[in-house]
């Protein structure tokens, strides 16, 4: 009920209205209400309708695309690292999964890659050949550098951060 109060209240906003949403959190797949949550958020008038996810639970059980997607789903958010398994641990096996899984229930997917340099960036062009090669699924590739302030020290910091425009000219440079 809260969050259908959430919506409606985005849905009014003036001049313009929200009419896209993400819902996140930690892994919102595991939430047992998820499909009521997209249905109210696509009842309240959400045109794009995205879901922050690793998507291990979707390529765990394929029909809870389907029903995500009934229920008003657009876009998976999907956290991957990269395309081999010590880049992307978290959900190597399973990507490919669930990209099957989106492809068969029509949920499109945004590629979210966490740019860490000396665990990732030398995968970035693979990453775009990946996104190429399933482009009828993957719609995009959001590249997010690192943030890992407060958690080292500031030189250990920089050493591993990667900036968008130094993504884009390691990706210029891929084979």
């Amino acid at each position: 009920d809260e969050l259908r109060k959430i919506f409606h209240n985005l849905r009014l906003h003036r001049p313009i209205p929200a009419n896209a949403i993400q819902l996140t959190g930690g892994e919102p797949t595991l939430h047992p209400k998820l499909v009521d949550i997209v249905a109210a958020a696509k009842v309240e008038g959400f045109d794009q309708i995205q879901l922050n996810t690793n998507a291990v639970n979707l390529s765990r059980d394929p029909s809870l695309a389907k029903r995500l997607r009934h229920a008003g789903l657009n876009t998976l958010y999907m956290s991957f690292d990269g395309v081999s398994k010590r880049a992307n641990p978290k959900n190597h096996w399973e990507a490919p999964m669930a990209l099957d899984v989106c492809r068969k229930a029509g949920i499109g997917i945004v590629l979210v890659p966490t740019l860490i340099r000396t665990i990732n960036d030398h995968e970035l062009g693979a990453l775009v050949n990946f996104a190429l090669n399933n482009s009828d699924i993957v719609k995009a590739i959001n590249f997010q550098p690192v943030s890992l302030v407060g958690r080292m020290p500031s030189k250990q910091r920089e050493a591993q951060r990667i900036t968008i425009p130094g993504a884009i000219k390691m990706i210029e440079q891929a084979e």
